[in-house]
């Protein structure tokens, strides 16, 4: 599988020439996940990719599968094509299948790499797939620059498991706020709330 390969050849590599730390990572069960992230660099899906045993679908945004090799090496590895401007309902029912085949789908709700934190960036649409999918949610917060022998944390915060619901906008939105405030503070995810 391609998505082996790559892993398998670049992991190695890049555990050598930017070391890091996994703090607080979940054990796994045989089941599906939402992986949710912040968004520091391009290189966040392979390092975070590398945690994992298992694949984790990416999703990317729509702008990358524009350039040819690159479109090739991101369905290779399973990545799910988005549109961030627009309402993308075959992006979310592509993740919706993958969820109900017990794959890990990895998000960056921030849609960007971001320096400057604002919860209210971050798109609500991971709490739809989480909610409408009963799916849990592995909430991530990667620390730390990609230098050269620099090391950095990956540190997982409680694993979030959500119900099968329907929510108002504002509800996702609000949802989806404190997820953020879980990723990046480490507070406790109570659904409209944090504590």
């Amino acid at each position: 599988m391609f998505y082996n390969f790559v892993k398998g050849i670049t992991g190695w590599l890049l555990k050598i020439l930017y070391p890091y730390e996994v703090v607080n990572m979940p054990e796994l069960e045989d089941k599906a996940y939402l992986l949710v992230a912040n968004h520091k660099s391009n290189w966040d899906p392979l390092f975070v990719s590398i945690l994992f045993p298992k694949q984790v679908r990416w999703m990317a945004k729509r702008e990358l599968f524009e350039k040819p090799i690159l479109k090739q090496i991101l369905q290779g590895v399973g990545a799910i094509s988005v549109d961030r401007d627009h309402g993308d309902a075959k992006s979310t029912i592509i993740a919706m299948r993958a969820l109900k085949k017990n794959e890990i789908v990895g998000i960056f709700p921030e849609g960007t790499r971001v320096k400057d934190v604002d919860y209210d960036r971050a798109k609500p649409g991971t709490i739809l797939l989480a909610s409408r999918t009963g799916t849990e949610v592995l909430p991530l917060y990667i620390e730390g620059d990609y230098k050269l022998f620099r090391k950095r944390r990956y540190i997982f915060r409680v694993p979030i498991p959500f119900e099968k619901e329907k929510l108002t906008e504002e509800e996702y939105q609000k949802r989806m706020r404190a997820l953020m405030a879980t990723i990046y503070e480490g507070r406790n995810y109570l659904g409209n709330t944090v504590e």
